[in-house]
């Protein structure tokens, strides 16, 4: 019998195919996480709202999200991770499509909300569609690196169309990202679900697993304490550092920038180190602890640079340790165990942004909020999942076990 051939990568090409149809998905729904952002000012002037209203838009989106993840990653675990990732890109390219034919504020928040389900339901179908055709950290991390691209470059061509598309620049390339996708993963294989006989957890018990909390307390610190000290970063760099909005802007692009970087990067340490994830998750918390602190400082501008820098690699570093660890011990329920969580993330954001802004209005222009940011970082140190559970060769634990109150 031939052995399958293999790639540049080092997986079997149709492995590799099918992770790149996954990374197609990851891309397509991530793009809208930041493309009504990309031009505030025109979507405020075209539905008459104030320029801080534009907010809500990105408020409805990661709301949705939230309140889909765990149901969707339920249904994935029954009927597998290709159907729900083709669900999501219909409603992303619905959302988009439906919102160019209304007008007014309301039924376009309502529509943002139905591309916010697609997101939330398309990025954990993606990871644990990678996980279903590959199984390691490495193809995680490349899935994870794709993925958060796709943010980046929507704030690049979202305002390079406004000129040709005018406010509906970014619904109409959400569309098109979003029928891209379609195209990209449709061939793809489709994997069965994972739901073995016996059951499904009930999703409180599952919530308050004592090893899924410390993976989502790594998730939560790494990835949403990122993303809710992105939203504050120019700012900080305003007041402390005195820098105008261009140059604070670019620092700020760091984060996603290192980001991209770290989560692929994250996988090839434990691809190529298995012994070394905890001390990976270290090194991460500790540099987005550092980081913080550099970037709340302000001044001089090399500071926030190397804190951004350090930031944005911290975000990346624990992704694929992460989804590979929790897909391990939750091997009957992946995809619920993603959302999970994701959740827990998103709850981070939901709560975290305006916390961090209340931040201003006390003494030192922000310093304050990155230093309490900086030590929730640090924290996070004294709840990491345990080396065993990091481990590739790691085997499930029998059972749930289920934290008691105050305690993980």
């Amino acid at each position: 019998m031939s052995s399958p051939r293999h790639g540049a990568s080092g997986l079997p090409r149709s492995a590799a195919r099918n992770i790149a149809g996954a990374c197609a998905l990851g891309f397509a729904v991530t793009w809208h996480v930041t493309s009504i952002g990309a031009i505030a000012q025109p979507v405020a002037d075209h539905y008459g709202i104030a320029l801080a209203a534009v907010g809500l838009f990105a408020t409805v989106l990661f709301l949705a999200e939230l309140v889909a993840m765990v149901p969707a990653g339920r249904l994935m675990d029954r009927i597998g991770p290709w159907h729900v990732g083709m669900l999501a890109l219909l409603f992303t390219t619905a959302g988009n499509a439906l919102g160019l034919l209304v007008d007014g504020v309301v039924p376009a928040l309502a529509f943002r909300a139905l591309v916010g389900i697609g997101v939330g339901t398309g990025f954990i179908a993606g990871a644990a569609y990678v996980q279903s055709v590959s199984g390691t950290a490495l193809a995680q991390g490349v899935y994870g690196g794709v993925s958060l691209s796709a943010g980046g470059l929507a704030v690049a061509v979202v305002p390079a169309l406004h000129n040709a598309l005018d406010w509906r620049s970014p619904l109409i390339t959400g569309t098109v990202v979003s029928l891209i996708g379609i195209a990209a993963f449709a061939p793809a294989a489709r994997p069965t679900g994972a739901q073995h006989a016996g059951g499904a957890s009930p999703y409180r018990t599952l919530m308050l697993d004592r090893r899924l909390l410390r993976f989502a307390a790594v998730h939560a610190s790494s990835f949403g304490l990122a993303i809710v000290l992105s939203n504050w970063v120019v700012t900080v760099l305003e007041r402390r550092g005195g820098l105008g909005v261009e140059a604070a802007g670019v620092i700020g692009g760091l984060i996603l920038v290192m980001g991209v970087v770290g989560r692929p990067l994250g996988g090839l340490l434990s691809h190529r180190r298995p012994g070394s994830a905890r001390s990976v998750l270290l090194v991460a918390i500790a540099a987005g602890a550092i980081g913080t602190l550099l970037i709340g400082l302000g001044r001089p501008p090399v500071l926030p640079v190397i804190g951004a820098s350090l930031v944005g690699l911290a975000a990346g570093l624990p992704f694929a340790l992460v989804l590979a660890g929790v897909a391990r011990i939750f091997p009957r329920e992946p995809g619920t165990a993603f959302g999970a969580v994701n959740s827990y993330a998103q709850m981070t954001i939901i709560v975290g942004t305006p916390l961090l802004g209340l931040g201003f209005s006390l003494p030192g222009d922000g310093l304050v909020g990155f230093a309490v940011v900086a030590l929730l970082w640090a924290l996070t140190a004294l709840v990491l999942p345990r080396a065993k559970l990091l481990e590739s060769g790691a085997q499930p634990q029998p059972g749930l076990e289920v934290a008691p109150a105050g305690s993980i």
